[in-house]
């Protein structure tokens, strides 16, 4: 199950530049847990850089990298809607270089019918990687849209990367 955190308005918010087998990451933190994970610069005047990260924040990159799913606290700023928190719960658990689809999260998610909205949710995922939206694809097999610059081409190269490591990691 998720962990989460209401981030207070005050709550001044760090960022931090992180590589990774496929490319650069910008995370925004605060001390009581992970705000976002973006493959893209940040905007907006409220952010810190930091150029050490805390250490649950090290080890949850180095576990994502190597397979495994991190353990973090997700921080938010407004309320989070009941099937935005279970379309986040059931990605979460999509083991590192496999998929599922659209319409198999909406389904496992309590509504067969909310493909689109399973969409929308990944659309609006503020912590990429760690709440695997790459992982989600269409029924076809086919990728779907994906966030930052890069979009479809990083999500094929994310998923490439799992499915080339996944072997490695399990055994």
């Amino acid at each position: 199950m998720l962990a989460w955190h209401r981030r207070d308005p005050g709550e001044e918010v760090s960022v931090s530049f992180l590589d990774s087998p496929c490319g650069k990451w910008v995370v925004r933190w605060v001390p009581a847990g992970l705000c976002g994970i973006l493959s893209e610069r940040p905007s907006g005047l409220e952010t810190v850089f930091a150029d050490i990260l805390p250490i649950w924040l090290e080890r949850a990159w180095d576990l994502f990298w190597q397979g495994q799913r991190p353990q973090v606290t997700y921080c938010f700023d407004r309320p989070v809607p009941e099937f935005t928190r279970q379309v986040y719960e059931i990605v979460s658990g999509i083991p590192f270089g496999e998929s599922m689809t659209y319409g198999q999260v909406a389904l496992a998610a309590g509504n067969s019918k909310a493909a689109r909205g399973v969409g929308s949710v990944m659309r609006a995922n503020p912590w990429a990687l760690f709440v695997p939206c790459h992982r989600v694809i269409g029924s076809d097999g086919s990728l779907r849209g994906y966030g930052g610059p890069k979009g479809i081409s990083l999500k094929k190269r994310i998923l490439v990367y799992e499915k080339m490591n996944r072997k490695n990691i399990i055994e």
